[in-house]
């Protein structure tokens, strides 16, 4: 694979990896899980994790439409993994129930040791340095 890399910038570099890692994070939960959970899904139910967010946010994140994000969402509520709730002034918004918040819990779990083995490889002084890179404001405006 890296040779295929050879002289690709940093934006298809990051992309390149990227699609691997999600790739084995979606192949180790489908071998491991009953229920199959699809990338948007996973998406969707993380971002949820994190901050309160609109579906319209969320799907422009995931460059989907927002009809794509709601029905995504309305699969996700049926699966027990959300719920939507309405708070006066700010509308309608999902959360996640028990089994959604236990869905990412695993989902972190497995992209941890799936983060332990990388730094297996690289060492934890290089994993740590690119974290860190990743998180820096890279565009100025």
């Amino acid at each position: 694979m890296e040779q295929k890399l050879e002289g690709l910038n940093i934006i298809d570099l990051i992309s390149e990896k990227h699609i691997v890692l999600r790739r084995e994070a979606e192949d180790r939960w489908a071998e491991n899980e009953k229920e199959e959970i699809t990338h948007t899904e996973g998406f969707l139910l993380a971002k949820i994790r994190m901050e309160k967010v609109s579906l319209a946010r969320v799907a422009k994140q995931a460059n989907i439409s927002r009809q794509a994000m709601f029905k995504c969402a309305k699969k996700l509520e049926e699966k027990g993994y959300l719920e939507f709730i309405s708070e006066e002034g700010s509308g309608k918004y999902a959360v996640l129930t028990k089994k959604g918040e236990e869905y990412c819990r695993r989902s972190q779990a497995l992209k941890m040791q799936i983060e332990e083995e990388i730094v297996e490889v690289l060492g934890e002084e290089k994993v740590m340095l690119l974290k860190d890179l990743l998180k820096k404001e890279w565009l100025v405006k």
